[in-house]
């Protein structure tokens, strides 16, 4: 059985690697605000740049990441159509016509509108998806924990991330062993209509999940989880310059945008 490689840690020796976890957490929130109040399409672009450099600095092999790639550029592609649909539908004035066909009128307009949410999106799975493979999952409670994030919440979120890879290495063992017994998924090369096939799956796989989330809970509670509201962390991260140097660079990144964001509010 081939192991899977869906949005789970990579081992590697990269200088995204060896970055402390707060360091990246700040940066991808960084990219994330600055996205989030980006008035236009040439101020996506450095930031789309910044991630696929943030991204080959991981140094992470092809073979091992394929795998995401192909569920989010599926994603992309997916929410492209939709968007550029409901824009052409909708918001029929202004811009030069590129395409028409009886209702269906596309615009250079529109097309830069329907763009504009997707670079957005793509820039960010880019940065998260780094954080993500290049972060063991053992280090996001107690990173979160020296944030000054209550350490509950940070467990959680630590659990999250162990699980979801997990739960879909779980889906694909069940799904092979159904293959083993003759099942074989509809659909030809329909991918929808694969995904629509083994949606009987899934239920078995999330009640074996959440039978095992019990057990997890079950365990930390014997161990007393939950009964002090101080933590402390066997874990002690420190921050070195190159971490230094990320977060400075994630605080110029923002000022920069909100800086761009009330020149282009009052200049238009």
């Amino acid at each position: 059985m081939s192991e899977s490689r869906f949005i789970k840690y990579i081992e590697g020796k990269s200088i995204i690697h060896n970055l402390d976890p707060r360091a990246k957490i700040i940066f991808v929130f960084s990219i994330l605000f600055s996205l989030t109040i980006s008035p236009s399409l040439i101020l996506i672009i450095p930031l789309l740049i910044i991630s696929f450099l943030f991204y080959l600095l991981a140094k992470l092999p092809l073979k091992k990441t394929i795998t995401t790639w192909k569920f989010v550029l599926i994603i992309v592609v997916v929410l492209s159509m939709l968007n550029l649909l409901t824009l052409s539908i909708l918001y029929k004035h202004g811009g030069n016509i590129i395409f028409e066909f009886s209702w269906f009128v596309i615009t250079d307009e529109i097309i830069q509108r329907a763009i504009f949410p997707v670079m957005k999106l793509l820039s960010l799975a880019i940065v998260t998806i780094t954080l993500i493979f290049t972060t063991p999952p053992k280090l996001y409670a107690p990173a979160l924990g020296q944030m000054h994030v209550p350490y509950k919440p940070a467990y959680i979120i630590q659990l999250a991330f162990r699980y979801i890879p997990e739960y879909i290495l779980e889906m694909r063992k069940t799904l092979e062993a159904q293959m083993a017994r003759g099942f074989k998924p509809k659909g030809g090369k329909n991918p929808l209509a694969k995904i629509l096939s083994i949606i009987p799956l899934i239920v078995p796989v999330t009640i074996s999940a959440a039978l095992s989330i019990y057990d997890i809970a079950d365990a930390m509670e014997l161990r007393g989880f939950g009964e002090k509201k101080n933590h402390t962390w066997y874990r002690k991260l420190d921050f070195n310059r190159k971490d230094i140097f990320l977060i400075i660079l994630s605080i110029f990144i923002v000022l920069i945008y909100i800086l761009s964001y009330f020149y282009f509010r009052f200049l238009f």
